[in-house]
């Protein structure tokens, strides 16, 4: 997936499933599906390392999770272009040079069975739609494992 597909998928956030077919967004593995039948929410994986997710009653496209590295053994990760200057090798401080200071951050904190994990920063980039968030997904040791881009008025009706 380029750049410019992505691009076109953070600025359909908040459109349906069949509006984005409908526009021509090519989404292979298509349609989302839940977890279990019963599921609030729909995910699908176009390509390793991205993945899309749905409100399930209403298939509204509510995040874009982009993962860059590998932080289990098979996890998929993300090899191709990347829009507003962003790069698959990141780190906290390249970031914070990047965009300033987050609008939110937690550090590294624990989590039953995987211990350790990295820490998270929001941030809404300049130029973007201001219903949009952009989370950055730390390790421990501060690199960027993945981004998210997600709707910050999540309407679930």
């Amino acid at each position: 997936m380029n750049s410019a597909i992505i691009d076109d998928l953070v600025k359909s956030l908040g459109r349906t499933y069949p509006a984005l077919v409908a526009s021509g967004i090519h989404l292979p593995g298509g349609p989302p599906t839940g977890i279990f039948e019963d599921s609030d929410t729909l995910s699908m994986s176009p390509e390793p390392g991205i993945e899309l997710g749905f409100w399930a009653s209403n298939q509204r496209f509510e995040d874009l999770f982009i993962t860059f590295l590998e932080t289990f053994p098979g996890r998929p990760t993300h090899k191709g272009g990347l829009p507003y200057q962003l790069k698959t090798k990141m780190n906290q401080s390249w970031v914070r040079s990047q965009y300033g200071e987050p609008l939110e951050s937690k550090g590294p904190y624990k989590i039953p069975v995987r211990g350790l994990v990295g820490g998270w920063e929001t941030y809404r980039f300049p130029g973007m739609s201001k219903n949009i968030n952009v989370l950055f997904k730390y390790t421990v040791d501060m690199e960027v494992e993945g981004i998210v881009f997600r709707l910050n008025e999540k309407s679930h009706a």
